[in-house]
């Protein structure tokens, strides 16, 4: 509408300027990105470091940081009255007539039925409260999936460098038997049998070197680079502290910004339904003009007041009929979302404290006895009283307990970041930084 009360070239000048703005922006964020793809992570990856730098540079929370600012930006339009309307007319039977070009100019403002401007802007608001807690949201989200990526990334360089200590067991085994072979101690299956294993170690050595392009790929996903991008080596994945009491984190959780985002919806629908029941009163608009057309001077002055009729009113009683069922669904959507998510809290506590036990039985327990049963399956071989199966089966459980030490160490780190995204805030760790593994 504004292009027609303007000058064509104007307009068009106006378009070719936007559009050029335009394009300069876009430019300007595509080298943004281009260069953040390739800012090298800090060595050796820490989960901070990489969990920061997901922030920093994922693409879809910066698209929702955008997202939020134009919500914040509708709050003020949304409050002000609109534009005043000019409009000029003239007889052009009176152009270049004695008595000069008789002319009508009125300017006119439209007026909204009391309470409708603040309740637009209620709307804004709550509109913008939304966009805010969706990002907050977002962000507890790509936090927790960094984590548990990270906790992969860990397991898999853990697994590979167990399955090449294994390797090294087995080649020592394979070197026993090669020398009782030798002496006539042992049968030749024993050195065949020793062979096989180390085969199937290589075999497995290969899955695991798949699965690290596979995380490294996930992880350059989230920092919206290439899939191939290096990824640093990292270090051990940090302790977290003891778990605090389930009824403290269930309480935490009530302020949650899933909860509050559908609060805000909520408060949206009710100054939605304000909105509408506004709608069935008459639409004010003033206006103020000169006719030059009068004779009379005192003629020429105009001013006006006209406002819609509203005869329809089942009209509006079913806009809000309609508005109030956006309510209900509000609250219901609010009810809905607080008990899955307590729900989902507490069995993400129960899993949590479940791997905790499960790290301190594999820590404590499974791992230094299946190493010491392998040695003593070793030194009982090399002596002649042990059988060559006996450190075949000590050896594979030695291998299960240790990858299994490091999945519990994964998973353990993987569920409480879970936990802290439930709880919708961080959890105390002792240690953030983490070893070399």
């Amino acid at each position: 509408m504004e292009c027609l009360v303007r000058h064509h070239s104007k307009c068009l000048t106006g378009v070719v300027g936007l559009a050029l703005l335009i394009a300069m922006s876009a430019t300007h964020a595509a080298d943004l990105a281009h260069r953040g793809r390739h800012v090298s992570l800090p060595a050796p990856l820490t989960a901070e470091s990489f969990t920061t730098a997901v922030l920093a540079r994922n693409a879809s929370l910066r698209a929702m940081r955008q997202a939020l600012v134009a919500a914040v930006s509708d709050i003020r339009p949304a409050g002000e009255l609109p534009d005043p309307m000019l409009s000029v007319s003239a007889a052009p039977r009176t152009f270049g007539s004695a008595m000069g070009t008789g002319e009508d100019v009125e300017v006119s403002q439209a007026l909204p039925w009391w309470g409708t401007l603040e309740a637009r802007k209620e709307i804004a608001q709550a509109d913008a409260e939304v966009a805010r807690h969706d990002l907050e949201a977002l962000r507890l989200r790509l936090v927790s999936t960094a984590r548990g990526v990270f906790a992969d990334w860990v397991f898999v360089h853990r697994a590979l460098a167990i399955n090449a200590a294994n390797e090294s067991v087995l080649a020592e085994l394979r070197r026993i038997a090669s020398v009782r072979y030798a002496t006539g101690k042992a049968p030749q299956a024993d050195v065949l049998q020793a062979e096989v294993e180390r085969t199937v170690l290589a075999q497995q050595q290969l899955e695991w070197q798949r699965k690290i392009a596979v995380v490294a790929a996930r992880m350059n996903a989230l920092l919206d680079r290439p899939p191939t991008s290096p990824i640093p080596l990292p270090v051990a994945l940090p302790e977290p502290g003891q778990l605090p009491p389930e009824a403290a984190l269930l309480q935490r959780a009530l302020t949650h910004p899933q909860l509050k985002a559908l609060e805000a919806q909520e408060r949206a629908a009710y100054a939605k339904a304000a909105l509408a029941g506004k709608q069935r009163y008459p639409q004010l608009q003033v206006s103020a003009g000169y006719n030059s057309m009068w004779p009379d001077p005192a003629m020429r002055p105009m001013v006006g007041l006209s406002f819609t009729v509203p005869l329809d009113q089942g009209k509006y009683r079913a806009e809000i009929d309609a508005a109030h069922a956006q309510e209900r669904r509000a609250e219901y959507d609010l009810e809905s979302e607080r008990a899955t998510l307590l729900a989902d809290l507490s069995a993400a506590y129960a899993s949590t404290r479940e791997a905790a036990k499960s790290l301190a039985l594999y820590r404590d327990d499974l791992v230094p006895l299946s190493r010491d049963a392998l040695e003593v399956a070793l030194s009982e071989y090399g002596s002649g009283r042990g059988g060559f199966l006996e450190v075949l089966t000590a050896e594979q459980h030695q291998l299960d307990t240790a990858l299994g030490l490091a999945r519990a160490q994964s998973e353990y780190f993987d569920r409480w970041a879970e936990l802290e995204r439930l709880t919708g805030s961080g959890l105390a760790r002792s240690n953030e930084t983490g070893t070399s593994p």
